[in-house]
């Protein structure tokens, strides 16, 4: 098993064995310090002795304040060079398990269903960090199997019983001896079935999206796109005037095509529920933006609730409340920006492409 040692133990270390190798470099300038300033006078005397010559004048204190002032410069010099070296390379190569961690989580996402290994460290501090890293991405990739297992198997199980609920009620009301009675309660629970229905559909793209279960996006464009669209948006307005203006011939925009839809899908139904008697609807693309907006009868709304889950801005208004929260959900997930306005009497809502 390889033996892990604290992070501060192997920086002071090196930093030590960094400043003993520079100081054993410099033995040779201490040498030549000695010789020409510390022992210069003695030197002098005993070559005089020697020689039978007199005592030459001697300039000792001199010479030691200027060796000291020497050696200090060079002992901060060798702690300086020591300090910029373990700082430059040996807190470098110290620091680069932590390096080879950071790039593997970077690359983790749990869409792709594989968690990366780490790789061994001696370092203490480093060998902990990746343990939990590893711990926590194991957990995290578990849950989020769970919860896209739960999401397949919720969108298998609701939907099939009530289409078949909504089979059987067909049924009934194809029966030639049910009253006027009975089959305006049919018809009242067809209904809510089919509520339920887009209840259960809508709160599953909700629940995909956050769990990052469309992963493949392409190049679109969004003229082509709502082109496309067309007959079946009209088929929305529900005899509403649907204009277009589009300043541009094309709009590419890289996106996932089905949740795209979705989102134009539930600006424009919005639209239709939120007008008026004879209003307007009118889809316009200038630049970068992708502009909704209708005529409505109805005060401005509030910017800081319309985008929450089962928001109802007004009593009149249909549905289940979620299609504003799956264009915010499709932007978020994309990176897109939304915002709200209302100016002379119409809501306009704004996607900019980022």
């Amino acid at each position: 098993m390889m033996k892990k040692k604290s992070l501060m133990y192997k920086s002071l270390t090196q930093f030590i064995v960094c400043v003993a190798v520079l100081l054993l470099l410099a033995t040779p300038l201490f040498y030549w310090l000695t010789k020409n300033f510390y022992a210069e006078d003695m030197i002098d005397i005993i070559d005089a002795v020697r020689q039978g010559k007199p005592v030459p004048s001697l300039d000792l204190e001199a010479d030691i304040l200027h060796g000291i002032v020497i050696q200090f410069a060079l002992i901060v010099s060798v702690l300086g060079v020591a300090i910029v070296l373990t700082m430059r390379f040996i807190s470098g190569r110290l620091w680069r398990p932590f390096d080879r961690t950071l790039e593997a989580i970077e690359c983790f996402k749990l869409e792709n269903d594989v968690c990366p290994s780490l790789a061994e460290s001696d370092t203490e501090e480093f060998a902990r960090l990746n343990a939990a890293l590893q711990r926590l991405m194991t957990e995290s990739l578990y849950s989020y199997r769970l919860q896209k297992e739960f999401t397949e198997n919720a969108s298998h199980e609701l939907q099939t019983p009530l289409a078949v609920f909504q089979s059987k009620l067909d049924l009934l009301l194809q029966q030639p001896e049910i009253t006027e009675r009975q089959a305006a309660i049919i018809q009242d629970l067809y209904r809510m079935s089919s509520r339920l229905s887009r209840l259960s559909r809508n709160l599953l793209l909700l629940a995909k999206m956050e769990n990052n279960q469309f992963s493949r996006t392409e190049s679109v464009d969004v003229i082509t796109v709502i082109k496309d669209l067309r007959t079946y948006l009209e088929s929305l307005s529900g005899g509403l005037a649907l204009k277009q203006n589009f300043s541009a011939a094309s709009l590419p925009v890289k996106a996932n095509r089905s949740l795209l839809e979705s989102m134009i899908n539930n600006l424009v139904m919005n639209a239709v529920r939120h007008n008026k008697a004879g209003g307007e609807i009118t889809v316009s693309l200038t630049d970068n933006r992708l502009t909704v907006s209708n005529t409505s009868d109805d005060a401005a709304l509030d910017e800081n609730q319309i985008f929450n889950r089962f928001c109802r801005p007004s009593e009149k208004a249909t549905g289940n409340g979620l299609g504003l929260s799956i264009v915010k959900a499709v932007c978020d997930y994309h990176g897109w920006k939304i915002s709200y306005a209302y100016c002379d009497g119409k809501h306009e809502f704004t996607v900019i492409f980022l």
